[in-house]
C-alpha cells in the first residue's frame, strides 16, 4: 500500500475491506500456573493441523482493547 492511500485510509479503518485483514478466533491457554507462559491456538482445526501456534510471555502480551 503506497504512502498515499495509506493517509486516505479513515482514522478507524475496517480491518478486512480496508486493510486486508482477516481475523480468526485462537484460544488462549496458560502454559505452566508458575511460569507466565500463554500459548494461543486457532479454533480453526486446518490451521492446527498446519502448526498454526503461538508461545509467548504473559508480560509480551496485552488486550488492544485496553490501550485505547
Amino acid at each position: 500500500m503506497s504512502s498515499v492511500r495509506w493517509k486516505q485510509l479513515p482514522a478507524d479503518p475496517d480491518l478486512e475491506g480496508d486493510l486486508g485483514y482477516k481475523l480468526d478466533e485462537w484460544d488462549v491457554i496458560r502454559a505452566s500456573k508458575n511460569d507466565g507462559r500463554l500459548m494461543f491456538l486457532p479454533k480453526d482445526e486446518e490451521m492446527l493441523r498446519d502448526d498454526a501456534f503461538i508461545l509467548a510471555d504473559a508480560r509480551s502480551v496485552c488486550n488492544v482493547e485496553d490501550r485505547v
